[in-house]
């Protein structure tokens, strides 16, 4: 059994992510990859001055302003969310950490009895990629982590 190689996979779940982005980091990051003065403007635009309301019946509650996130279930969201977080599978050192758009998971093949070493090499991981969504106004969920 010690000579046996195994995987820890970690599955990550952030809250609220689409909701969670920073406009100013995420036009940063448009005109890092190349985006022109043109598009990165449309894409502020599209992004910002958008306010939203309830209506329930004929009741209809006070327009609340839209300060951050990307717009639930727009063709760009997801294009726009993992542009904000390319450099989030860079974070770990030890490990492999591989996303689909807000689904993460990280990963580390390790023989049986070197257990204690990867313990300690996965928390390092976690920690570098918890300090990362921080820095991305992102929140790991626990509970659901």
């Amino acid at each position: 059994m010690d000579q046996k190689s195994v995987t820890a996979l970690i599955l990550l779940d952030l809250s609220k992510a689409f909701d969670s982005v920073h406009h100013p980091t995420l036009l940063n990051k448009l005109r890092h990859i190349g985006a022109s003065p043109v598009a990165v403007k449309w894409f502020e635009s599209y992004l910002t001055g958008r306010s939203q309301f309830v209506r329930i019946g004929t009741s209809v509650s006070s327009s609340l302003n839209i300060t951050h996130g990307v717009p639930q279930g727009a063709i760009l969201s997801p294009l726009l969310f993992s542009i904000y977080v390319n450099e989030l599978p860079l974070a770990p050192r030890h490990s492999s950490l591989n996303s689909y758009v807000d689904d993460s998971k990280m990963f580390l093949p390790f023989r049986v009895n070197d257990a204690t070493d990867t313990k300690e090499y996965l928390q390092e991981d976690l920690s570098r990629v918890a300090k990362c969504c921080s820095e991305l106004h992102l929140l790991i969920n626990p509970k659901k982590t």
